[in-house]
């Protein structure tokens, strides 16, 4: 009985926490050590081009898109409480077109503009001392 009663408290737990689950976003280079006031400026692009699938949802058919999104991303590397660290702020933009057809007829669109901004703040804890450039 007691064992029963502390799996089920753990299914529930665990049920009940699933909602509050993220993905974790990879970023290249997020603890890497670079010496002190190192800045980097990127710009980094990607294409999209393919079918998109409404599932239904929409009463349209042959849905197509193509669309880029260049990202302007700048870098700074700084020293927190003697540990290695960096900040990044990133400012995508977006450009697409899209093609549909709805009842019978065909539907173009165009979109162009900022998409969310991306701050990521990065801290060595454990090893990577903060460092001159002679370091």
């Amino acid at each position: 009985m007691q064992l029963s009663l502390k799996v089920g408290s753990a299914i529930v737990v665990v049920a009940c926490s699933l909602h509050a689950l993220g993905a974790q976003d990879l970023a290249p280079r997020a603890y890497v050590i670079t010496p002190l006031h190192s800045n980097a400026v990127t710009l980094t692009g990607s294409f999209y081009d393919g079918s998109i699938d409404f599932n239904g949802a929409l009463p349209g058919s042959d849905a197509t898109g193509k669309y880029g999104v260049p990202v302007f991303s700048y870098y700074h590397a700084f020293s927190f409480f003697g540990r290695s660290a960096n900040a990044v702020a990133s400012l995508p933009h977006g450009v697409g077109n899209f093609q549909e057809t709805v009842m019978g007829a065909g539907t173009e669109l165009y979109r162009s503009g900022l998409i969310d901004s991306v701050y990521r703040f990065s801290v060595n804890l454990k090893g990577g001392p903060a460092g001159s450039r002679e370091d």
